[in-house]
């Protein structure tokens, strides 16, 4: 059975991986443009979409700064979204 921290960490990877998604579909661009657009690698880009893996702090900001948004935007919004009272703490 896994570890209830990592069951909510995977939430949260999942709606990070939406919110990106949608950003960059509402810009019309594809994975293969944002990457060409901004020198960045198309993998990292389809990881954080797929939400494969922990992303890396410094690969959201890279994605956040090639879409044009503040990363207190893409937090906010992944706020919103978690389920009400979500709390990666158990008590």
């Amino acid at each position: 059975m896994q570890h209830s921290n990592t069951i909510k960490a995977k939430i949260i990877f999942e709606i990070l991986a939406d919110i990106l998604k949608e950003e960059r579909e509402s810009q019309n661009k594809s994975m293969r443009q944002l990457a060409d657009e901004f020198d960045i690698q198309k993998s990292m880009i389809s990881r954080l979409e797929n939400a494969q893996n922990e992303p890396k702090l410094v690969s959201l900001l890279t994605v956040c700064e090639a879409l044009g948004i503040k990363p207190s935007k893409l937090f906010l919004e992944l706020e919103n979204r978690l389920p009400e009272q979500f709390s990666l703490i158990d008590e």
